[in-house]
């Protein structure tokens, strides 16, 4: 029955889905890769299908076999109305999976500024650092991600942390290229 849950998301079918929870299948039941049904859902943007599972008692923090959860996989992909549903049904915004990312770190490493001020909102630690030292600041800038960076740093991410190399965001992004990301962070020193 759980195998016909998971295709039941994956394709956005709510009827046979409903059909599935009436029977009492286990929404949090995995499949190979470690991936509950609220994971599926949230990876592929179905908001209907995510708001029907959490409804059901979907778990928020299972995390698949990296330790990602069904939030960061929702901001990775720059779903925000899934995203924001999460979050409603209390979704920790600092959890952190196996490579010591959070939410927010993926959506500014991918550049989602949408997904990013959404995650502020929700007053993240944006100090957590991965296995490289780098913030979700430092991972922005490192992409060239401007208006991300803009919206990290106005919101108060510390522009002087550095990674495990010693290298702030500034000298991340000056490394390769970023130009305007560059000229930001020079304006944003020197206005401290």
């Amino acid at each position: 029955m759980e195998e016909a849950v998971l295709r039941a998301v994956k394709s956005g079918d709510l009827a046979a889905l409903r059909t599935l929870l009436v029977d009492d299948a286990d929404l949090n039941a995995r499949d190979a890769l470690g991936w509950s049904a609220l994971m599926w859902a949230s990876a592929l943007g179905r908001p209907q299908v995510v708001r029907v599972l959490l409804e059901n008692g979907a778990d928020t923090e299972a995390t698949d076999e990296y330790g990602a959860t069904a939030l960061m996989k929702a901001c990775r992909q720059d779903s925000l109305e899934v995203a924001d549903l999460l979050l409603k049904y209390g979704a920790d915004v600092d959890a952190v999976d196996a490579l010591g990312w959070t939410a927010l770190m993926r959506a500014a490493h991918r550049g989602h500024e949408a997904a990013v001020k959404l995650l502020l909102e929700q007053n993240p630690d944006t100090e957590i650092a991965d296995y490289n030292g780098s913030t979700a600041l430092i991972l922005a800038a490192s992409e060239g991600h401007t208006s991300v960076v803009k919206a990290l740093a106005e919101w108060g991410a510390d522009i002087s942390a550095t990674d495990r190399l010693g290298q702030s965001a500034l000298a991340c992004a000056a490394s390769k290229g970023h130009e305007d990301v560059v000229n930001l962070l020079r304006k944003m020193e020197h206005s401290v």
